[in-house]
């Protein structure tokens, strides 16, 4: 009976060990995963509103296609092209869709990156559909020049 009860209170000894090892290991591992997701933080760029700088960034050959992407959805959630009231274009219209040509013309911007973009504000402001196209096939003319330099 005294082995009996030796050997039980060994086995819950060891199954208390078992569980602790296994439940930090866990723990670990969300630490790790929460930690990744910081980094990828961390690594996407912050960019300003500003439609000025906006541009200026869009231009930026330093940045990677992803950072490109995510500037592309910045625009979309903060500049609305709105609705066309006459057949000429606007300066603030002519200024909103410059991002789309210097986007276009970034030769590290992927053809999915553009055609994002493109869809997106297509979506938003349909109305600008002929305008949206002239400025992207602007940006892409300015990339292959610069291209074939």
């Amino acid at each position: 009976m005294v082995i009996f009860c030796a050997a039980l209170a060994l086995l819950l000894f060891l199954g208390m060990i078992a569980y602790l090892i296994t439940s930090d290991g866990k723990k670990t591992i969300k630490k790790q995963k929460t930690s990744q997701k910081q980094h990828v933080a961390e690594k996407t760029k912050k960019f300003d509103t500003d439609l000025d700088k906006m541009i200026i960034a869009a231009s930026d050959v330093k940045l990677t296609d992803i950072e490109l992407k995510e500037l592309a959805k910045l625009y979309v959630q903060t500049h609305k092209l709105g609705s066309k009231t006459s057949k000429e274009l606007d300066e603030a219209a002519k200024k909103k869709l410059e991002f789309v040509s210097a986007l276009a013309a970034n030769i590290n911007a992927s053809a999915q990156t553009v055609s994002y973009l493109n869809k997106e504000l297509k979506k938003i402001s349909g109305s600008y559909k002929k305008e949206i196209d002239a400025y992207e096939h602007m940006g892409l003319a300015k990339r292959k020049i610069k291209e074939d330099k």
